[in-house]
C-alpha cells in the first residue's frame, strides 16, 4: 500500500469531516511538504476512509489501497466479451494484503457499462460480492465492494470529492477509497473502492437495525410524483411487498403543503433531502434526481422514516453528457437541469415550504464554504494519485488529458449554457418564439466542448462565482 503521513485530528464518529467540523477538512500541507512525496496532513484523504474500524484494513486512512483479483483466464476472457450480462466468475480477492476465497466478481454498470462494451477497452466498472458462493462470508464485515474504474472523469476526482461534499454536510456517505487493482497480479489500473449500498452498510447506517428496508431508484423514472412510480424501486435489504412503504411516501408528498406537514415529517427525514439537493445543486451533479434522469439515489427506511442516499456521483462537476458544464449557471434556487420542477416534486414541494427553503440554503452556503478552498483540495488529491495516474495502463484518458482536468483553461462555460438553452428550442418568455443556434453559434459550441470532460477546476471557480455573486 502507498503510506500517506498523516496528523490525525481528533477524529470523532463515523465520518471525520463533519463531527470535528470545518477546521478539520481545512488542514493543510505544512512547510515542509513537498509536491509529489506523497505526504501530507490533509484530511481530506482520510475523510470518507474506515477511522472507526468498521472494515478493519479495507478503507485505510491516508493508504492507496490494492486489490488483486485472482481469476481463471479462460472465465476473465469471457467475462470481458460478455460483460453486459453482468454474470458473477468465481475468483479469489487480496485486499491489502488479506485474501478471501470464493468470492463473486463482476461486472456492473449501466450507460458506462454499454459504452465500454461497445468499445476496444476492457476497463469495466466491478461488484465484489463476499458472500455469493459462502454464506454469510465476508470481508472483515464488509459484505459487497464497488470498483468504478472513474468512467467519463480525466480528474479521477469528481466522485471522490463530491461524496466528501456530502459526508461534510453529515449525510449518510459510503466509506471509499482510492486502488490499486491488479488482475493476476498485473497491475490493471487505478480505480476507486466504495462500500455498496447493502447489508453491512444498511447495519451500519441503522445500528443494527433488523427492521431497516433499503431501495434503489432502479429506473430512469422515480420521480416519486404517483403511485405508479413505486414500480420503479428495487428492495435490496429486508422485504417490503408492493413497495407499500413507498406508496405511502408519494401520498404523503402529493398532500404535503404549507399547512400541512406532519404525515411528511413523521415519514422522510427532511434534511437528508435538503442536503443531498443541496450537494446536488453546488456540484452539478445532474445524473441524479435534479436532472433528466430520476435515478442514482436509495431511499433507506427504518424506524418509520425514510432517508435519501445519494449514489454514483462520477460525472459531477458539469460531467454529466448531457452537461458538458452548462449546468454551471443553474439557479440554486431552482436547482433542476433539464427538466420541468414539476416532474420532481420531491424537491419542489420542500422548496415551496419556507422553512424548508431556508435550511437548504443554508446548506448551500455550507457548501460553498467547504470549496472555498477547492485549488487546495484538488492539488492535494492530484498529488496523492499522480504516480498511480501516470502508470495507469487501462486509463480512459491520457496524463496529459488528467493534468488538464485539473488546471484552469480559461474557458467561459456560460458561453455554453447560454448555447445549450437556446439549442433545446426553449420559447422566449416574452414572445414565445423558439429560437436556435446560428452557423457561428454553432462553431462556438464545437470549440467550447473540444474537450472530452470540462475542467473540473473549471467548473468549481465558475460554479461558485455564480452562485456567490
Amino acid at each position: 500500500m502507498k503510506t500517506f503521513a498523516a496528523i490525525m485530528m481528533a477524529f470523532c464518529l463515523l465520518f471525520p469531516i463533519t463531527a470535528c467540523g470545518l477546521d478539520a477538512i481545512e488542514t493543510y500541507p505544512s512547510d515542509n511538504y513537498a509536491p509529489g512525496s506523497g505526504q501530507t496532513n490533509d484530511s481530506i484523504i482520510q475523510s470518507l476512509a474506515d477511522l472507526d474500524g468498521y472494515y478493519t484494513d479495507t478503507f485505510v486512512p491516508g493508504e492507496i489501497s490494492e486489490i488483486n483479483i485472482e481469476i481463471d483466464e479462460e472465465d476473465w476472457a469471457d467475462l470481458c466479451a460478455n460483460a453486459m450480462n453482468e454474470s458473477y466468475y468465481q475468483v479469489d480477492i487480496t485486499v491489502n494484503g488479506t485474501t478471501v476465497t470464493d468470492v463473486g466478481f463482476r461486472t456492473k454498470g449501466a450507460s458506462s457499462l454499454r459504452s465500454v462494451a461497445s468499445s476496444d477497452s476492457d476497463r469495466y466498472g466491478f461488484k465484489i460480492k463476499f458472500d455469493e458462493y459462502v454464506n454469510d462470508q465476508t470481508l472483515n464485515g464488509l459484505d459487497m465492494l464497488v470498483l468504478n474504474g472513474n468512467f467519463a472523469d480525466p480528474s479521477y476526482m469528481r466522485e471522490y470529492l463530491a461524496y466528501t461534499a456530502s459526508a461534510y454536510l453529515d449525510c449518510s456517505t459510503p466509506f471509499l477509497s482510492y486502488t490499486k487493482l491488479s488482475i493476476n497480479g498485473e497491475y490493471f489500473g487505478l480505480y476507486l473502492s466504495v462500500e455498496a449500498y447493502k447489508d453491512s452498510f444498511v447495519e451500519r447506517i441503522t445500528g443494527g437495525n433488523k427492521g431497516a428496508i433499503l431501495y434503489e431508484a432502479d429506473t430512469e423514472d422515480c420521480t416519486l410524483q404517483s403511485s405508479d412510480d413505486a414500480a420503479g424501486f428495487q428492495v435490496h435489504v429486508g422485504e417490503d411487498d408492493g413497495n407499500a412503504n413507498i406508496h405511502k411516501l408519494i401520498e404523503a408528498l402529493i398532500s404535503a403543503s404549507a399547512d400541512n406537514t406532519d404525515d411528511l415529517e413523521s415519514l422522510l427525514d427532511i434534511d437528508s433531502v435538503l442536503k443531498a439537493m443541496a450537494v446536488n445543486a453546488v456540484t452539478g451533479n445532474y445524473d441524479s434526481y435534479n436532472g433528466s434522469k430520476a435515478h442514482n439515489y436509495y431511499l433507506l427506511y427504518s424506524d418509520g422514516q425514510f432517508e435519501y442516499i445519494a449514489w454514483d456521483f462520477n460525472m459531477a462537476f458539469g460531467g454529466f453528457s448531457e452537461d458538458g458544464g452548462s449546468s454551471v449557471s443553474v439557479d440554486v434556487a431552482s436547482p433542476f437541469f433539464k427538466v420541468d420542477s414539476s416532474m420532481r416534486p420531491l424537491m419542489e414541494k420542500l422548496l415551496e415550504i419556507e422553512n424548508y427553503n431556508a435550511r437548504y440554503f443554508s446548506y448551500v452556503e455550507d457548501l460553498c464554504t467547504f470549496f472555498s478552498d477547492f485549488e487546495d483540495k484538488i492539488t492535494t488529491i492530484a498529488n496523492f494519485i499522480r504516480d498511480d495516474v501516470e502508470a495507469d495502463p487501462t486509463a480512459f484518458y491520457s496524463t496529459e488529458q488528467f493534468e488538464s482536468n485539473i488546471s484552469f483553461s480559461g474557458s467561459d462555460l456560460s458561453q455554453i449554457t447560454q448555447l445549450r438553452t437556446r439549442d433545446i428550442q426553449t420559447h422566449d418568455s416574452k414572445t414565445g418564439d423558439p429560437a436556435f443556434r446560428t452557423g457561428n453559434d454553432n462553431e462556438m459550441m464545437d470549440n467550447a466542448l473540444n474537450m472530452q470532460t470540462v475542467s473540473i477546476m473549471d467548473y468549481i471557480k465558475q460554479r461558485l462565482e455564480f452562485i456567490t455573486d
